[in-house]
């Protein structure tokens, strides 16, 4: 499945996605919650993974299958 880099966060909403950081796979699930500005967002806590937060300001990427 192609993934795409996603710059408009706030279109990911409920989507599965995958994050990276500085080119590594940092962490995939479901985007919870974004927030309005879409500067961050939230991951579903699935497993022992926690609900968890992503900021723009600090170099993670959403990616998203097309």
């Amino acid at each position: 499945m192609k993934h795409d880099i996603q710059h408009d966060w706030t279109a990911v909403q409920g989507e599965s996605v995958e994050i990276y950081k500085s080119g590594q796979l940092f962490r995939a699930g479901v985007v919870d919650t974004v927030t309005d500005d879409g500067e961050i967002l939230w991951i579903l806590g699935e497993g022992i993974m926690p609900r968890t937060m992503f900021e723009r300001s600090e170099g993670y990427e959403v990616w998203a299958a097309d």
